[in-house]
């Protein structure tokens, strides 16, 4: 089983988080989305539904656009919530061992500069979201970093549907 977590603060602009999942799900139509912002306006996460969702998947996408040199805050509030001890690392938490993680976070319309703004990386970014979601024991996967900072032609945008695609497909058929 394959969930996504979507966490867009505001959904009615979204170019690439959104898209790219409607993409995805009609290959795997199997897919779970939780699109953290629609199941929870009042930022209250149903940690049972959270919790058994982590534990059917196989694979996690991480689907968010980069907000201030980090995730959004809906998703680090999940990230605390849900990837507790006891869940998923300490004495008992192993709910997330060995289950693949892809991070797919988007630089998007506030970088439209060119560069990704100031002196950090999208690298630095990455850090601490590989090194929590390592120590709860899953397989960090390469990241797929899309940036829309420039907007990406219909056939660029198809064609990371389909690289994201593959990738997902090789994950299944080795860990299903």
């Amino acid at each position: 089983m394959i969930t996504a977590l979507l966490a867009h603060p505001y959904p009615r602009f979204s170019v690439i988080s959104i898209p790219l999942l409607e993409g995805l799900k009609e290959q795997f139509p199997q897919m779970d989305i939780r699109a953290l912002y629609d199941l929870y306006p009042d930022s209250s996460i149903d940690l049972w539904e959270e919790r058994k969702a982590v534990a059917h998947s196989s694979l996690i996408l991480v689907v968010h656009p980069v907000f201030w040199y980090s995730v959004p805050a809906l998703l680090k509030k999940w990230f605390d919530e849900v990837l507790a001890y006891g869940f998923a690392y300490g004495n008992g938490g192993d709910a997330v061992k060995g289950k693949g993680v892809l991070w797919i976070p988007s630089l998007g319309t506030g970088y439209r500069d060119g560069e990704f703004p100031g002196e950090v990386e999208i690298s630095e970014v990455e850090a601490p979201i590989r090194r929590m979601w390592t120590f709860c024991g899953a397989k960090w996967l390469d990241p797929e970093i899309i940036d829309s900072r420039q907007p990406l032609t219909p056939e660029q945008f198809s064609s990371i549907i389909d690289s994201l695609a593959d990738r997902i497909a090789d994950w299944e058929s080795y860990h299903v």
